[in-house]
């Protein structure tokens, strides 16, 4: 479960929805649902889309591990998704 656990730390993090992701990844919300309750892994292709939609890479999605400016990094790129839709 750690890819789903990493999806849904950064998805929370974003304040994004499930529904968005799937619009983002052209994945249906019903497959994305499925794979993530069941731990199923998703394919290659898939979780490219899917971590290209977190704006983040399939490595970071796989591992454990965070980059010590991981926390700084999220930050920054709520604070810029906020003040560019308040353009």
């Amino acid at each position: 479960m750690l890819f789903w656990d990493n999806v849904e730390e950064l998805r929370a993090a974003q304040h994004t929805s499930y529904r968005w992701i799937s619009q983002k990844t052209g994945l249906p919300e019903t497959t994305i649902s499925s794979m993530r309750t069941s731990g199923t892994e998703p394919r290659a292709s898939d979780a490219i889309k899917l971590a290209s939609a977190l704006g983040t890479t399939v490595e970071f999605l796989c591992t454990k591990t965070r980059d010590p400016y991981y926390e700084k990094y999220t930050f920054l790129k709520t604070s810029i998704s906020k003040i560019l839709e308040s353009c």
